[in-house]
């Protein structure tokens, strides 16, 4: 009764047990001792001291022996189930993402290096789903990061209400989220659940400041039994999602191997640009814009060109991407408007030129006095500068824009709005940042003649210039009747293959010595 009030069972136990033992102990020490005195003649003067002592003393000694290895074995026990739960709440807490409670990019490392060592059956060939959150950077820009965080984790419950019991999902990080479709899925499974993810945004994300309407893009790719990693599923499903993003509103797309083939193209470029700055490669190209009413030639757009040499002309639309990309278009960027200003300086005044900046430009605090700079060395008179910029430019930072803008403003400089109406909160920018100009973007042009919609979309841009005092340029001008549609509408300057293509700046010297009712019939050649 003594042990049970005293020790824990376990311990009880092995305290029993070496204390039965150390009982033996003494009646071996009898019998031996028995043995010996018999043969002796000793024994009949009584029982040894050793046997005695050995009765009295070892099963003591053997129980409390026994109950030390036993405590120490009962604590090795428990610490390695204390080790074992920890270790399993450390892969839990490593397997998951703590703002979401989803699981994370370690959790989906783990469990395809699984399914490509082994642990998947024969001929599985699962379907990785890349989503992509559109307008996240605008949330954390405009409504703060904590609405960010309300936005992903509202996104990560409808995902996996949406696949439970369909496929396993997963929080890459950031914006991205990963859907594994276990198996040999269908390509109309995939269809589907592509369906199912684009569903999700249908309803607006109720956010604690408002409620937020946004999409998402989608890029799949099969996990293929030679893969030898998470990356390289990871990348083709990268390169669909980067075509699904081309495509306007919630789609997706799915990997094919042409991706690849593009997307080392692009690889190529990118490597070449960081080059062909310090070699020359690049020039500027300008394209006459001229009033509408006069014909005269009021300014210049500078366009770039790169001269690769083994690629040939490289137009900007290949290459500009991958220059905001690697960051390379501050450089350049920088380059553009020292030259455009050079070279324009040349021509007689008031002829101007209108150069066209980047959203990642106005980054670099010393872009503003970088333009007045070249503008003094140029000797060009500001009011001759027109820095044109497209409405995915105030996504970078409004405070940072607005200021830039009002500087440069302020100093003499010309701001345009190019690509107008394209952009998701044009008559906001209108009223929020200084512009003198307004670019119609050439998509309205081609379309104003055979849609009557869009035809009442120009009509409506036009007048919003009115309303803000802005003149206003209709790009992509191809034929006398669109010139003459968009005199009739009121528009104030034009520019397209009409009036010129682009020219050099010694070919745009040469079109300024003409009489300017000729410039209109200047060679598209």
């Amino acid at each position: 009764m003594m042990l049970k009030a005293i020790l824990p069972k376990s311990e009880r136990c092995y305290a029993v047990a070496g204390a039965a033992i150390g009982a033996l102990s003494p009646a071996l020490c009898i019998f031996y001792d028995r043995l010996a005195q018999t043969s002796g003649g000793l024994w009949a003067n009584g029982m040894p001291a050793s046997a005695v002592i050995a009765a009295g003393v070892m099963p003591l000694v053997g129980g409390m022996l026994f109950h030390q290895w036993g405590a120490c074995r009962s604590r090795l026990v428990r610490e390695l189930d204390l080790r074992r739960r920890t270790e399993e709440n450390l892969s839990r807490i490593v397997h998951t993402d703590q703002l979401t409670g989803m699981a994370n990019r370690f959790a989906l490392e783990r469990d395809i290096r699984d399914r490509l060592s082994g642990g998947s059956a024969v001929g599985d060939r699962s379907a990785l789903l890349l989503l992509d959150l559109d307008r996240f950077k605008f949330v954390n820009d405009s409504m703060g990061h904590d609405a960010g965080d309300e936005l992903l984790v509202a996104l990560g419950q409808r995902l996996i209400e949406a696949m439970a019991g369909t496929a396993t999902v997963y929080r890459l990080g950031g914006d991205e989220f990963v859907i594994v479709i276990a198996g040999t899925p269908s390509d109309g499974k995939i269809e589907d659940i592509c369906l199912t993810i684009k569903n999700l945004f249908a309803e607006p994300f109720q956010l604690s400041a408002a409620q937020f309407w946004t999409g998402g893009s989608v890029g799949v790719a099969y996990i293929e039994p030679d893969d030898r990693s998470m990356s390289a599923v990871l990348k083709r499903a990268d390169l669909a999602l980067y075509k699904a993003k081309e495509i306007a509103g919630n789609s997706h797309r799915v990997y094919e191997p042409h991706m690849a083939v593009e997307a080392t193209r692009k690889g190529e470029i990118e490597y070449d640009l960081s080059r062909a700055l310090a070699a020359g490669e690049f020039f500027l190209e300008y394209q006459p814009i001229v009033g509408i009413e006069s014909r005269a030639i009021r300014s210049f757009e500078a366009l770039i060109r790169w001269r690769h040499p083994q690629k040939g002309i490289i137009p900007p639309d290949r290459f500009i991407g991958a220059a905001e990309k690697t960051g390379l278009i501050l450089p350049i960027g920088n380059w553009v408007v020292r030259t455009a200003c050079l070279e324009a300086a040349r021509w007689p005044a008031p002829t101007g030129v209108a150069v066209n900046v980047a959203g990642d430009q106005f980054k670099d605090r010393a872009f503003v006095a970088h333009v007045k700079a070249c503008l003094a060395e140029a000797g060009l008179a500001p009011g001759r500068l027109t820095i044109e910029v497209t409405e995915s430019i105030f996504s970078v930072d409004a405070a940072i824009i607005s200021d830039s803008l009002t500087e440069l403003r302020a100093h003499g400089v010309r701001i345009a709005l190019d690509d107008f109406g394209i952009g998701f909160s044009s008559i906001n920018n209108l009223r929020r940042f200084p512009l003198d100009q307004l670019k119609v973007d050439r998509s309205f042009t081609r379309s104003m003649m055979g849609n009557q919609r869009d035809a009442e979309l120009v009509d409506i841009i036009l007048q919003l210039g009115n309303t803000f005092q802005v003149s206003t340029t209709i790009e992509g001008i191809e034929t006398e009747g669109q010139m003459e549609f968009v005199r009739a509408l009121g528009a104030s300057e034009a520019q397209g293959f009409l009036i010129s293509r682009p020219v050099s700046a010694q070919e745009a010297m040469a079109i300024l010595k003409r009489e300017p009712q000729k410039i209109a019939a200047v060679s598209m050649g």
